[in-house]
């Protein structure tokens, strides 16, 4: 079916209820993320004749959860191999695109909403670059065959009220402002990279987002530690007093100090607190932590939630094991995203006339090199060994060295360094 024969068939695309749900929960998480949370929502009181702000205690720990998620998979810098002419180009498009920046926000998006789009453009002066589409705005259209035909991007603008429509086909990109067609031109490359993480959501073609599972045990968190809150200041901090014998008439000043009560024989006069059971409330936030680290995959050492010390590079590794496997399930997906985006650089650097024949462009591969603390020094004396023994290239040592992320210009270099240096000859002028 031609998705362009039905006149503004993308009007009601975006009205389709996978859409509404999915852009709904990307709204929740954005807003819970700019420090909107449910504990905000907490009623105050009176107590002890006045009105008591009750505590809302807003904990940012989840935005740290996912930054370290992306750190750890493109803190440092992709590696292309391959091919050294086409590796050295491919470079250099990497830095004038400023694609690292990019890989840290489709990663940032995929973490957070479980789904990123990503668009690669030619801008005006020639450079290739990348735009990553705002989830709340991004519309990937499938037809009855599950195949991907078309995208929206789709703003309402505040200031003016218009409907702001982007629909990109594999062949052109139109735009519309309130349904009425204001540009129309060629796509240089396709349709936007869909990247979807492999924790899907109730519709197959959108991912799941570990947001997801964290907040409502972060909710429950953030409100037991403000009851906690109220709890200590009013019932610990601010005792009641309790007289015993004849009814005082007079009234007691709340912040007595100092002063005389003369009450009759046998009378008493107290202060009295509440007695909080600390053992079942650490019980419970411990349990409440726990479960919040376990689903995140994240050490709680790692982003200062405990000690930790002398640990030996194997304990190391267990103790990333968890963030280790969910960084291998996103780097396949990434992979996948990445060898898209690597095709349509190719259309673009064509267009300028430079080619590369298919051996050069199969040659082509991504190295992850993940953002573990690891003791370097074993891992370039394991490097040594294995290159002693003939069974590893100077290649493979810099693809995998952290201390590296440019192979061809590595070699590039490691070749002219080799190269004999012809010494002038000297001349005496005596």
């Amino acid at each position: 079916m031609d998705i362009l024969t039905k006149p503004l068939w993308f009007v009601d695309e975006v009205q389709k209820s996978e859409h509404i749900k999915r852009i709904s929960n990307v709204v929740d998480i954005k807003q819970y993320l700019l420090r909107l949370h449910n504990v905000l929502q907490r009623k105050d009181f009176v107590f002890k004749e006045e009105t008591y702000r009750t505590a809302k205690i807003v904990l940012n720990t989840l935005k740290s959860i996912i930054n370290f998620h992306v750190s750890y998979v493109v803190g440092n810098p992709i590696s292309i191999t391959g091919e050294q002419d086409i590796v050295k180009k491919y470079n250099n498009v990497y830095k004038k695109g400023i694609f690292n920046k990019t890989d840290y926000e489709v990663v940032t998006d995929l973490y957070t909403y479980g789904d990123a789009f990503e668009y690669v453009y030619l801008t005006g002066d020639k450079t290739i670059k990348s735009k990553v589409i705002a989830n709340e705005d991004a519309y990937p259209v499938y037809d009855e065959h599950f195949n991907y035909v078309a995208f929206i991007e789709y703003w309402d603008d505040i200031d003016t009220g218009h409907k702001n429509y982007i629909v990109y086909t594999p062949f052109k990109v139109l735009t519309y402002e309130n349904e009425r067609l204001v540009s129309e031109v060629n796509n240089l490359t396709g349709l936007p990279i869909h990247y979807s993480m492999m924790d899907k959501s109730e519709y197959n073609f959108f991912g799941d987002s570990i947001m997801n599972d964290l907040i409502p045990v972060m909710n429950q968190i953030e409100l037991l530690l403000s009851k906690l809150d109220d709890a200590i200041t009013t019932l610990s901090l601010n005792p009641l007093g309790v007289s015993a014998g004849q009814r005082i008439n007079e009234s007691i000043p709340k912040d007595i100090v100092g002063a005389t009560l003369n009450l009759e024989d046998g009378g008493d006069f107290k202060w009295v607190n509440a007695t909080m059971d600390y053992n079942n409330i650490k019980l419970l936030l411990d349990s409440l932590n726990q479960q919040l680290y376990a689903v995140a995959g994240v050490p709680a050492s790692a982003i200062g939630q405990g000690n930790i010390s002398n640990v030996s590079e194997v304990s190391l590794k267990l103790l990333f094991s968890q963030m280790d496997n969910k960084a291998k399930q996103t780097i396949q997906v990434l992979r996948e995203g990445f060898f898209k985006r690597f095709e349509y650089i190719r259309k673009l650097l064509k267009l300028q006339g430079i080619t590369f024949n298919d051996d050069n462009f199969d040659s082509l591969d991504i190295t992850f090199s993940v953002n573990r603390p690891v003791d370097t020094a074993s891992l370039m004396d394991e490097l040594k060994v294995q290159y002693d023994m003939g069974a590893i290239s100077k290649q493979t040592i810099i693809d995998i060295s952290p201390y590296s992320v440019d192979t061809a210009l590595e070699l590039q270099r490691i070749e002219s360094e080799a190269k004999p240096v012809n010494n002038p000859v000297e001349i005496d002028n005596k």
